[in-house]
Order: C-alpha cells, then structure tokens, then sequence
C-alpha cells in the first residue's frame, strides 16, 4: 500500500501519519503472540491483533481453535484461508 490516496478529481495526495506496516500471514496455524515475537516487537500487540481482526472479517483469516493455559487469559489460534 503506498502513502497516497486519490481524490475525485482523480490527483494524487499524500497521507499523513505512520505508512502502514504489511506482512504475509503464516502458513501454519498461529497464535497473535507467535506474530508479535516473529516481527521481533516492530509492531504492537494491539496492531496485530487489529490486523487479525481486520483479516478475520474479510476471509483471509480463520479462527482454529482456542489454547487455554493454566492461568491467564485464553489466546485464539488463527490459519491462513486459502482461496481456490
């Protein structure tokens, strides 16, 4: 995605703020906290987690199951949706 966005008389401007930050979603399944240790901190959890639920919502991504460890809250597992 780049840093500019077309008006209606169709001339380009440019955005303003963070350019956005893309990434390929993994293969296999994966949890939120898996991405955020894999982008070594580059983006927060709470973007991520944004991201995942953006992609949830068009159909890139799909919701697995659930792991739910002793103490804590429970983390989603989420896999790539391959379209055919």
């Amino acid at each position: 995605m780049t840093n500019e966005t077309e008006n209606e008389s169709g001339a380009r401007k440019k955005r303003r703020g963070r350019p956005s930050f893309e990434f390929p979603w993994p293969q296999a399944e994966f949890t939120a906290e898996q991405i955020y240790n894999s982008l070594e901190n580059k983006l927060s959890r709470v973007s991520i987690h944004s991201k995942i639920n953006k992609a949830v919502s068009r159909g890139e991504l799909a919701k697995v199951g659930t792991i739910k460890p002793r103490t804590g809250r429970p983390k989603s597992v989420y896999k790539r949706v391959d379209v055919s």
